[in-house]
């Protein structure tokens, strides 16, 4: 019987932590397509956002947590949308342990560009922070649900 292993990606951040269970296991073996999927501009600024304040949890599912589809979303998934930064492998939804959303999103605010965060959304209790091409590439984008 073969154990399927996490592959880690940089040095806190595993790939399932951007992908869904299926995805994750059909793929398992060809790492390579699943990392390809992936900016890493939005590996890089989540690594960042980790050193910063500690324990980011995106997707949780690999050890029986609830969070399946805060990375990647596939056509077909829940929440799935042409047109979100999720769907191109550019954006995730985190949920800090040790400090809060709106704390979070104050210091990206003020270093946006040196964390290549591009934008964010207000209004809610997560962090869902992209790396999208910008109209506007002097001004974080902010959105709303």
């Amino acid at each position: 019987m073969t154990t399927i292993k996490r592959i880690s990606i940089t040095k806190n951040f595993y790939l399932d932590e951007y992908f869904d269970k299926n995805t994750y296991n059909r793929f398992i073996h060809k790492p390579h397509i699943m990392i390809g999927l992936l900016d890493d501009r939005i590996v890089r600024s989540d690594q960042m956002l980790r050193d910063k304040f500690g324990v980011i949890t995106i997707n949780n599912w690999w050890s029986n947590g609830n969070r399946e589809w805060s990375g990647l979303r596939f056509y077909g998934s829940p929440q799935y949308s042409a047109t979100s930064q999720h769907s191109y492998g550019r954006a995730s939804d985190k949920i800090f342990k040790d400090i809060s959303a709106d704390e979070v999103r104050k210091y990206i605010k003020q270093n946006w560009k040196e964390l290549g965060i591009t934008c964010i959304e207000e209004n809610v209790d997560w962090l869902h922070s992209d790396v999208r091409a910008l109209q506007d590439p002097n001004n974080l984008l902010i959105v709303y649900p």
